[in-house]
């Protein structure tokens, strides 16, 4: 017991310099994350990734790529925008061909497609609640470069078309 007591004492300095150090960064410490009691997602690997390497303290300007994206796609707008639906319904016919394109192998391409496939009433209706037409369009337009997948496609989009 007095050895243990002992070499806890002789660790007491060391302890009590690296708790009053500050961090390397400036900022102070910060209290561990609590653990989630949630299962952790279904992982499935994306096909087309946007790897964003800009670090947390340079985020990206989505709005300002909006901008840009607003005026890269217009030129390319059909002159008349369809209806909600027709315009849902050509989007979302542009994402399966987009993932059944981008897709690996034959397994990955069976549960994209079939994810597709069951979400597609529920897409249909919230995307003709919630997107443009003009938003809509757009996706379509940029889901034929194939550089980008649906959910960012969507967000940049619907920012460049609110209307």
């Amino acid at each position: 017991m007095r050895a243990a007591c002992e070499a806890l004492r002789a660790s007491l300095p060391l302890t009590l310099a690296l708790a009053c150090t500050t961090p390397p960064t400036g900022s102070s410490p910060t209290a561990p994350a609590a653990a989630s009691t949630s299962p952790p997602p279904r992982q499935r690997p994306a096909a087309t990734a946007n790897n964003d390497a800009r670090g947390a303290g340079s985020q990206p300007d989505y709005d300002g790529e909006a901008t840009l994206l607003r005026a890269a796609i217009t030129p390319r707008l059909p002159a008349e925008i369809p209806d909600a639906r027709t315009a849902c319904t050509a989007m979302l016919d542009a994402a399966v061909t987009f993932y059944d394109a981008v897709a690996r192998d034959e397994a990955d391409r069976t549960v994209l497609l079939a994810d597709l496939k069951a979400t597609r009433a529920a897409d249909q209706t919230r995307c003709e609640q919630e997107t443009s037409p003009r938003a809509a369009a757009c996706v379509t337009i940029r889901l034929e470069h194939r550089d980008a997948e649906l959910p960012w496609l969507l967000d940049q989009c619907t920012r460049a078309f609110p209307e």
